[in-house]
């Protein structure tokens, strides 16, 4: 679990207020959201550790930032509710919640269930991650940014900064797409072929000068990989 893990809260109510007062006093960095439309982008700015959604399933938004945020993000992700229909709890499951925690719990309660989350996540936190140089590129993770000499500084969200980090510690060997996943995602998601494929194509995007015949990031027989040469 990383050192003062980094927690995110999204709410359209003042019933996150007590939880958030009470996860401060145990020492987690919290955020608060309190606009769900900014979420993804709160998200990408803040590069938190785990994400509690509490957002009633009466409210069209809510599933629709569930989806959003597990296209991108590799973090738990809790979701608080009332007692719903079993089918909307599903259909949370589905779009990508780790954790359907019911309604009404002590905040103490909710800090367990966070720290045993914190404890299994799968993704390395950002922070942890190492600068690295191949070739003409820096990687700087504080920064979330990779530097191409002579060119300006490229900001990654944590989806690519994952990605790219694995790619240039692995310079020059071919990786397969189910280790990606594995690496990535971790062992536990399902992911689709398409969502790697999207994040390779807006990294390409980013990074190479021409993203049609990329230079960097490289599709070979069995995989990617990527070569600074």
């Amino acid at each position: 679990m990383a050192l003062n893990p980094k927690i995110l809260f999204i709410s359209n109510g003042q019933a996150t207020v007590p939880w958030v007062h009470h996860a401060i006093q145990q020492h987690l960095q919290v955020v608060l959201e309190t606009h769900p439309t900014y979420a993804f982008q709160r998200w990408a700015d803040e590069a938190p550790d785990l994400i509690v959604v509490d957002i009633e399933p009466i409210e069209p938004i809510a599933l629709r930032v569930i989806r959003e945020l597990r296209e991108q993000a590799v973090i738990p992700i809790l979701m608080l509710g009332y007692n719903p229909a079993n089918q909307f709890i599903l259909e949370a499951y589905e779009a990508g919640v780790d954790d359907y925690i019911l309604k009404p719990i002590e905040p103490s309660l909710l800090h367990a269930k966070i720290k045993a989350w914190l404890r299994r996540t799968w993704s390395i936190p950002v922070g942890m991650l190492d600068a690295l140089r191949v070739g003409d590129l820096r990687f700087l993770p504080d920064e979330r940014t990779l530097i191409v000499e002579g060119q300006p500084p490229i900001r990654m969200t944590n989806l690519e900064l994952r990605l790219m980090y694995y790619l240039m510690s692995h310079a020059g060997r071919t990786i397969t797409a189910e280790e990606l996943f594995q690496r990535i995602w971790g062992t536990d998601r399902d992911v689709n072929k398409t969502t790697l494929k999207n994040v390779v194509y807006r990294l390409r995007l980013k990074l190479e000068p021409d993203p049609a015949n990329p230079h960097y990031i490289r599709t070979v027989a069995g995989g990617y990989q990527f070569t600074s040469e």
